[in-house]
């Protein structure tokens, strides 16, 4: 049996895997398989499919393989046994907790085991390794991804588990009372789009799990030509805006009518088809429309003053914690920690061993570079145009991209000193993000030639104090407070609380006093005050301004009359820094 499922391993993992790790070690993941099948019942009940794909696959995503679920397994086995199904999954994830934190890393994926023995990772490689665990023990589990975030810069990944009759999700090493919770669903409510990687004998397939958290549409592109019609074997990509870039969110090819269909969120996202030299593009909202026609005639047309529009909130909620589940919560993750300190002193900061960067490197677009002069341009292509930019009125995010078979994101862009590039087509992309995670964008499209430098500048669009702010009234906290202050209600040890108190401490010194009302004992940001916990007036406040009680962290940031003037709950990156410049624009209207 363990020869059959290394025969199998060895027939869906990518060429480069098996030309760049012994055999031995896919064998080892086939033993470990075949014990698994003979000695788990839950394991035994899998169907064939469902266990090869989701339990024997030594591959979760990207990552670099290692040798870990045996190691894995003689931690958990006497920890799972007697448990039923659901019991040993929310257990395996205890146990994730025990030993890895939540920490920002490079953005090479290391192995399971290097997480393991590092005990901290980022939340692609804390899901990879809660991967790793679960079916160590014969339990199949998956990664999903947001690849890119609509509502607001950046993405996440979480874990789904097969409990015997579906797949349930949670945070990795963020052990909850019940499955199906967790911080980050009101924002994989607002994706466009999320999924899962299976790895097959067709190559790596994308399982698209969408509508599981988000409300959701198939949307149908029709590829035409000049003629009108239908184009077969077009490809078709979507991109969604995200930290001034436009990020690759799926990609498919169109059927024999010149269709290509996918199941989309709520929201606004640019279409590219392109076959041979002939491309199109269109910038849309599936909201508003189930299906387009994009024309290879019509060029690049996502071009101007663009408002990208994110899915509104999908109503999918965890269900409330009772004041048992609350405390066992606290109290199980609280051990967690302690157990993880104990082991890495700091909480997860054992310093991976360096890796040598080779001479390649690939940029944030996945194109090979070459490092030369002091920076990193695109190999076998030569360098023979100039573009300088300069920096325009405004703020916000800012992105160039170059038009390689497809938008890809160009690097090491600056201001004032002109940058040598190919020649072809380029996008200048600058946005500002509203509160509600709507960007106004500018999009102004340029092509570079040889010998005719060119001077552009970057001109962010602003916003009007009515896209900004907010006026509601704020019941009372329960402490003193003067405003204008920036009011934080926090999960300390939680990711989202931490993504904050990072934003915090890198922003500096706030306009405001900020306050920290926390559950437990934790750090506040830079000079932050502290107060007690109080569920009454947290949630009280969470509906006050239309936010999810039990999404945190929630922040407020009140003017000195008592109103709340913006707020935002969960992962928000970029709150910190847009509550600063708001908090100066109430400061100059006199605090009100």
């Amino acid at each position: 049996m363990a020869e059959r499922y290394c025969e199998y391993i060895l027939s869906v993992l990518p060429e480069c895997d098996i030309e760049d790790y012994p055999k031995e070690l896919f064998m080892s993941f086939a033993r470990h398989g075949a014990m698994l099948r003979k000695e788990l019942a839950w394991c035994g009940e899998l169907s064939e499919g469902m266990f090869l794909d989701w339990v024997l696959c030594p591959r979760v995503n990207n990552e670099e393989l290692s040798d870990c679920r045996g190691v894995f397994y003689g931690e958990l086995a006497p920890r799972v046994r007697g448990l039923s199904l659901q019991e040993a999954i929310l257990e395996v994830n205890r146990w994730c907790a025990e030993n890895v934190t939540y920490r920002s890393t490079d953005i090479r994926t290391a192995s399971a085991l290097a997480v393991y023995e590092s005990g901290c990772g980022r939340c692609g490689e804390e899901s990879m390794f809660a991967v790793n665990a679960l079916r160590s023990v014969g339990i199949a589990a998956r990664q999903v991804y947001a690849p890119w975030w609509s509502h607001c810069d950046d993405n996440h990944a979480w874990v789904e588990a097969f409990d015997g009759e579906g797949w349930r999700f949670f945070g990795a090493c963020e052990p909850e009372p019940r499955l199906d919770m967790g911080w980050f669903i009101p924002a994989a409510g607002r994706a466009m789009l999320c999924h899962t990687k299976r790895f097959t004998k067709r190559g790596a397939e994308y399982v698209n799990v969408t509508g599981r958290y988000a409300k959701t549409r198939e949307f149908t592109v029709t590829v035409t030509d000049e003629r009108g019609q239908g184009v077969p074997g077009a490809a078709v990509e979507y991109y969604v805006l995200n930290e001034g870039m436009l990020r690759k969110i799926a990609r498919g090819v169109t059927d024999g009518s010149g269709r290509h269909r996918l199941e989309l969120g709520l929201g606004s996202v640019v279409v590219t088809a392109r076959q041979g030299n002939i491309c199109g593009e269109l910038l849309l909202n599936t909201a508003e429309a189930d299906f387009t026609e994009l024309s290879l005639a019509g060029g690049f047309t996502a071009s101007g003053e663009v408002d990208f529009v994110p899915p509104k909130d999908s109503g999918v909620k965890s269900g409330g914690l009772s004041e048992e589940e609350r405390l066992r919560r606290k109290t199980e993750r609280g051990r967690a920690r302690e157990l993880r300190e104990g082991k890495h002193p700091g909480g997860g900061a054992v310093p991976r061993k360096p890796e040598k960067w080779p001479w390649e490197r690939f940029s944030p677009g996945k194109v090979p570079e070459l490092w030369q002069d002091g920076r990193a341009h695109w190999q076998d292509e030569k360098l023979d145009c100039g573009l300088t930019l300069v920096k325009g009125e405004g703020k916000g995010a800012l992105g160039l991209m170059a038009w390689r078979d497809g938008w890809e994101a160009v690097g090491g862009i600056r201001f004032g000193r002109e940058m040598k590039l190919p020649g072809g087509r380029y996008r200048l992309i600058t946005s500002y993000r509203l509160p509600d995670g709507t960007q106004l964008g500018n999009f102004r499209d340029f092509t570079l030639r040889e010998g005719e430098p060119l001077e552009l500048a970057a001109e962010f669009r602003k916003a009007g104090p009515e896209q900004l702010l907010q006026k509601l009234p704020l019941p009372e906290l329960g402490f003193k407070w003067e405003g204008p202050a920036l009011l934080c209600w926090t999960d300390p040890g939680a990711e989202p609380t931490e993504h904050l108190i990072n934003e915090l401490r890198e922003f500096g010194e706030f306009p405001c006093p900020v306050h920290f009302i926390t559950r437990e004992q934790g750090e506040g940001g830079p000079g932050a005050l502290v107060h007690g916990w109080d569920g009454y007036v947290a949630e009280t406040v969470a509906r006050r301004v239309f936010l999810e009680p039990e999404v945190l962290p929630l922040v407020v940031l009140a003017d000195r009359e008592g109103f709340a003037r913006f707020s935002s709950a969960g992962y928000n990156v970029g709150s910190v820094e847009l509550a600063a410049g708001l908090c100066q624009m109430i400061t100059g209207e006199g605090g009100k």
